[in-house]
């Protein structure tokens, strides 16, 4: 009797543990209230939530590859550059236009005043001296209309190439000998008087203002050739040699022909006798 009592508590025993360990078992798989051991859900992101990140991540790379790309240029630099190419071609439009009217003023003078030079009335200081009141006149408007004038309208569209039309040409010592007869020419000048002329042609201005414009060319050559050196970048280091040797070498025809007008007076002046005035002037 004893042994079938302690037989019967102990499998109430056994049912009694599997239920604890069943209904612990439970309790865990389900967690607190049923969501403690569940892992949280994952938030679902709305269609225009997805569009807005897919827009950013594409604009973020096409603005990489954009910055990367060799001929990357930043808009600053480019709208600098396309301005400094707008002067350039300005400046050469201005040196073209300006070399025409110059080449028309050389015809004009040959033109209208070379005849007066035949006439039979002409005072008999001024006959057979032609070419010293003119000078080399006939040379100038020759190496300007024949070639130089054709050079400089081929630079129109190509800025940078004006300066090599200056340096590929001898003729520009022409220059130095007119600057150095201008005085003989200016002294032969004031024998005579172009009034008549000039009231025949209807003109404002008279010949002495007309045989001045080879030597103002030679200062408006050198004038815009310094311009042209100030609107070219550092980095352009041929184009600026070749600006430079232009403008050094217009600047020395133009010394070059008061050197010679100093040579000649130190020649006419008679140094036993002192140095004129006149002398003097040169060596200033």
């Amino acid at each position: 009797m004893e042994a079938a009592l302690l037989t019967r508590d102990s499998a109430h025993r056994c049912r009694s543990d599997s239920v604890v360990s069943t209904s612990s078992a439970s309790s865990r798989k389900s967690g607190l209230w049923g969501i403690l051991d569940a892992s949280p859900p994952t938030p679902q992101r709305t269609p225009f939530l997805r569009r807005l990140l897919r827009s950013s991540s594409s604009f973020e790379e096409s603005v990489r590859q954009d910055v990367c790309s060799p001929g990357f240029i930043p808009p600053s630099s480019s709208s600098s550059s396309s301005s400094s190419r707008s002067k350039l071609r300005h400046i050469v439009e201005e040196m073209v236009t300006t070399e025409r009217e110059y080449v028309r003023s050389l015809r004009y003078i040959i033109h209208h005043y070379f005849p007066e030079m035949e006439r039979a009335d002409l005072p008999q200081d001024l006959r057979g001296k032609r070419s010293v009141i003119f000078g080399n006149l006939e040379k100038l408007l020759d190496f300007h209309s024949q070639f130089f004038l054709r050079e400089l309208e081929a630079c129109w569209k190509h800025p940078l190439r004006a300066p090599h039309c200056f340096l590929r040409h001898e003729q520009f010592s022409l220059y130095a000998l007119y600057s150095k007869n201008k005085p003989k020419s200016d002294a032969l000048f004031c024998l005579t008087s172009d009034l008549g002329k000039q009231l025949e042609l209807g003109d404002k201005m008279d010949l002495s203002s007309y045989l001045l414009k080879p030597v103002q060319r030679m200062s408006k050559y050198a004038l815009l050739l310094s311009d042209l050196t100030k609107e070219v970048g550092g980095t352009q280091e041929a184009e600026l040699t070749a600006l430079q040797d232009a403008t050094n070498m217009v600047k020395f025809q133009l010394r070059h022909g008061n050197d010679l007008l100093a040579m000649d007076a130190i020649r006419e002046c008679d140094v036993s006798r002192g140095v004129s005035e006149e002398c003097w002037f040169y060596f200033l």
